[in-house]
């Protein structure tokens, strides 16, 4: 999976106390095997729930632009759709603003500000 750049990544933290060498390894779910406490799979599988939520705001998007958001702006429609996004639990409030910035790309339309600023104050450059 090419997962972009710009996609919010968690940091893979360990603390292992003790003055002996210790490797960092998590139990995985689907296996049932301890596996390296690397990121890697954790972010692929965020990425696919987020790319899903892409496609399904697009066909939104494009099925009600001129019915049910006709009196709105493009950026009005985005702004709504993210203060949504943000009150599931869906995913972190920065991978919300992601969906709502390549929802925008995907469409064509401009990223509302609230988007590239809770980017922004969530201390993610990209």
């Amino acid at each position: 999976m090419n997962i972009p750049d710009d996609f919010p990544r968690a940091p893979s933290l360990a603390s292992l106390p003790g003055a002996q060498p210790k490797v960092s390894v998590r139990l995985d779910a689907t296996s049932g095997k301890y596996v390296g406490s690397s990121n890697a799979d954790a972010t692929g599988e965020r990425y696919a729930v987020c790319i899903d939520l892409v496609e399904q705001l697009v066909a939104k998007c494009r099925r009600n632009r001129s019915t049910k958001y006709a009196e709105l702006s493009e950026v009005q429609i985005l702004e709504r759709l993210l203060a949504q996004l943000l009150g599931t639990d869906w995913g972190s409030p920065s991978e919300m603003a992601w969906v709502i910035r390549k929802t925008a790309v995907d469409l064509g339309w401009e990223i509302p500000d609230s988007a590239v600023v809770l980017n922004t104050l969530l201390g993610n450059s990209k």
